[in-house]
C-alpha cells in the first residue's frame, strides 16, 4: 500500500461571519495526483493555506509525513517538503529568473552565494522540461506562461516532496500544458504526492488519480477518476445537475457593422480585418502569444496604433487613451482582472460605479442614494454573492469578481464589450452564469469580442471565431464549421 504523506483529521476554520471549512477528513498518498474540486468560495484554497501555514485551523489536526501538527507554521510546510505554486505569482518582476528561483534557498557558505551553482542548477532544471529559458534575464520580460514554469522550477529546487497547484495550466498553451503534465508524471514517479487544483475537466480526467470534492467548506464526495464521471463530479460540485454545459443560444447578430477594423498594426499585431456585427458574439481564438490580448488593448486605446483604421457605426475612431474608447461605447474586461480590473482594496459599490461616476455627481456631490439603487440593481441582476456592497472585492470569490466588472461595464451603457479569458479561474457553475451573461448581452443588442484559450468554450457561446497567430488574423470560422482540431490547425499556422 503507498504510503500516507498527509492525513486532515476533522479541519474546522472559520472567519469574522463566515465558516470556511467544517469537519474536512481525508488522505494523500505517496506518488498521487489528487484533484481537489470545487467551486469558488468552496474552501479549497482556504485547506490549502492551512497546509502550507498561511491560515491556522480552529479544529482537527493534520498529519503530514509521520508527524501530527495542531496547526503549521510556513517555515515547517517547507522544511517539510510542501511547495505551492498559486494562480497569482510569488515572483519578483525586476529580479532575474535565477535569483526568483533560489529566493530563500540560495546555495554558499552562509556568506558567499554559489552564483554558478544557483546558474546551473536553474539551467538543468528547464533544460529538463525542454524549454530554452535564459536564467539571468529578468521575469517581468516573460510571459504569464513561462512565470508558471518559473514557479514549477521553483517548487522542485525546493525538494519539493508534496506540490500543490492551484490552476497551474490557466496561462498555459496546449504544448505547455503537455510539459506540465510530464513533470507532474515524473515527480508521481519519484514519489512527489500532488494536489490539483483546476476547473478544467478534461485535465483532471488525463493527470489525476482520485478526487476529493468540496461544496461550502465541507467535503461532499471522494472517488477515484476511473470510477465516476465529468456530469458527476459536476453534480457534486454545484449541488444539482447541470443538463447543459452552455446556454441554448440562437444568434442575435444583426446586418449592422457597430465595428470595422481594416489593416491595423501596432502592439505586436499586423495587418488585421474584421467585422463586428450588433448582437453579434465574436470569439477570438489563438495561442498563448498569438496577439489576441495585443489586438484588444490596441482596440481600447491601451496600446499604440502604427497604422490601420477602426470605425465605429462607419465613422473613423482616432481614440489614444481608453477613456476615448468609453467614452466611445467600448468596454474591456481584462484578463488579468485582479491587477487591471478591479481596485482590490476597494469595495463592490466603489469598483461597480469606477467608470462611470460623473453620471451620479451634480454639482460635485454624488447622489449616493441613486447610486445605490443602481448597484443593488447589478448586484441582483448578475447575482453577485456578496455580504455588502461595503465589502472589498479582493474578498469575494474570482467568479464574483468577473461579475463585478461585468457590472461596471453595463453602468457605462457600453455597446461593445471585450471579454479577455472571462472564465479563467472561476469554477464549472460560474461559467454558465458568464455565458449567459455574454448571451443575454448579444441578445439585448449589444456586440461581444470574447478572446479564450479554450476552444470548446468559444465553440458552445460564439456565433463566428476569427483565429490568431504570430499577431496576425489566419483564419474565420462560421457556426456551422466550428471544429477544434480546425480551430487549432489554424492556430498552430496552418492554413
Amino acid at each position: 500500500m503507498d504510503k500516507t504523506v498527509l492525513s486532515f483529521h476533522g479541519i474546522g476554520k472559520s472567519f469574522p461571519g463566515v465558516q470556511a471549512l467544517q469537519d474536512i477528513s481525508f488522505s494523500l498518498h505517496e506518488g498521487e495526483v489528487l484533484a481537489l474540486l470545487g467551486e469558488n468560495g468552496a474552501g479549497k484554497s482556504t485547506l490549502v493555506k492551512c497546509l502550507t501555514g498561511a491560515n491556522v485551523p480552529d479544529e482537527g489536526m493534520i498529519e503530514l509525513f509521520g508527524k501530527t501538527y495542531r496547526s503549521i507554521d510556513p517555515i515547517t510546510s517547507r522544511r517539510c517538503g510542501v511547495s505551492a505554486v498559486y494562480q497569482e505569482f510569488n515572483l519578483v518582476p525586476e529580479l532575474p529568473i535565477v535569483e526568483n528561483v533560489f529566493m530563500g534557498n540560495n546555495p554558499g557558505n552562509g556568506v558567499i552565494v554559489d552564483y554558478p551553482q544557483m546558474l546551473r542548477r536553474s539551467k538543468e532544471v528547464f533544460d529538463s522540461f525542454g524549454l530554452d529559458i535564459d536564467p539571468t534575464a529578468n521575469v517581468g520580460t516573460l510571459s504569464p506562461a513561462m512565470m508558471q514554469i518559473v514557479e514549477v522550477a521553483k517548487a522542485i529546487l525546493l525538494n519539493v516532496r508534496l506540490l500543490i497547484l492551484d490552476e497551474p495550466t490557466a496561462p498555459l498553451t496546449v504544448k505547455e500544458t503537455e510539459i506540465l503534465f510530464r513533470i507532474i508524471r515524473d515527480l508521481k514517479a519519484k514519489g512527489v504526492a500532488v494536489i490539483y487544483i483546476s476547473h478544467r475537466m478534461e485535465e483532471i480526467f488525463e493527470i489525476c488519480d482520485r478526487a476529493v470534492i468540496m461544496r461550502d467548506g465541507r467535503k461532499v464526495g471522494e472517488t477515484l477518476i476511473r470510477d465516476t464521471s465529468r456530469a458527476e463530479l459536476i453534480r457534486l460540485m454545484i449541488g444539482r445537475e447541470l443538463t447543459s454545459y452552455y446556454p441554448e443560444h440562437e444568434s442575435a447578430a444583426g446586418d449592422e457593422v457597430v465595428l470595422q477594423v481594416q489593416g491595423l498594426c501596432g502592439n505586436g499585431v499586423r495587418d488585421v480585418s474584421f467585422r463586428l456585427h450588433r448582437g453579434e458574439i465574436l470569439g477570438v481564438a489563438g495561442l498563448v502569444g498569438a496577439g489576441r490580448t495585443e489586438l484588444m488593448t490596441l482596440l481600447f486605446c491601451d496600446a499604440k496604433r502604427e497604422s490601420g483604421s477602426v470605425l465605429l457605426h462607419g465613422k473613423e475612431f482616432c481614440g489614444r487613451r481608453p477613456w476615448h474608447a468609453i467614452a466611445n461605447g467600448i468596454a474591456y474586461l481584462p484578463e488579468d482582472r485582479k491587477r487591471l480590473g478591479l481596485l482590490m482594496d476597494k469595495s463592490v459599490a466603489a469598483n461597480t460605479t469606477l467608470a462611470s461616476i460623473k453620471k451620479y455627481c451634480r454639482f460635485g456631490v454624488i447622489d449616493r442614494k441613486k447610486e445605490l439603487e443602481r448597484i443593488r440593481g447589478y448586484c441582483d441582476a448578475l447575482e453577485i454573492k456578496t455580504a455588502g456592497y461595503d465589502k472589498e472585492v479582493q474578498y469575494l470569490s474570482g467568479g464574483n469578481q468577473q461579475k463585478v466588472i461585468v457590472g461596471k461595464w453595463l453602468d457605462t451603457d457600453s455597446e461593445i464589450i471585450i471579454f479577455d479569458e472571462p472564465t479563467r479561474g472561476i469554477d464549472v457553475g460560474t461559467k454558465h452564469e458568464i455565458y449567459a451573461i455574454i448571451d443575454r448581452l448579444a441578445d439585448e443588442g449589444r456586440s461581444v469580442l470574447m478572446v479564450s484559450s479554450e476552444f470548446e468554450e468559444l465553440m458552445g457561446v460564439a456565433d463566428r471565431i476569427l483565429v490568431m497567430a504570430e499577431g496576425t488574423l489566419v483564419g474565420s470560422v462560421e457556426k456551422p464549421d466550428f471544429n477544434k482540431e480546425r480551430l487549432l490547425d489554424l492556430a498552430s499556422g496552418s492554413r
